[in-house]
């Protein structure tokens, strides 16, 4: 991929943040998820979506949704 690499940056990123991320994701690994939430200034949520895909929101949508609404009520 061409894309530039700001992980430098995650620091600047203060607001709460939900990071879904399937376990079986074969592009991108789930360690690479975990440097993104270490990176992150604000409140961060990672929830690992067991078996799930690259887009765990599809292929997992009822796990990928309960954690979005929880996350989105989380934040009243």
């Amino acid at each position: 991929m061409d894309r530039d690499d700001v992980t430098g940056r995650l620091g600047e990123i203060s607001c709460p943040v939900l990071i879904l991320h399937g376990t079986a994701d074969a592009a991108i690994p789930m360690e690479r998820a975990e440097v993104v939430r270490d990176g992150l200034a604000g409140p961060v949520t990672l929830v690992a979506i067991e078996g799930g895909s690259h887009a765990a929101n599809l292929s997992h949508p009822d796990q990928a949704n309960a954690a979005m609404l929880e996350f989105l009520r989380s934040l009243r």
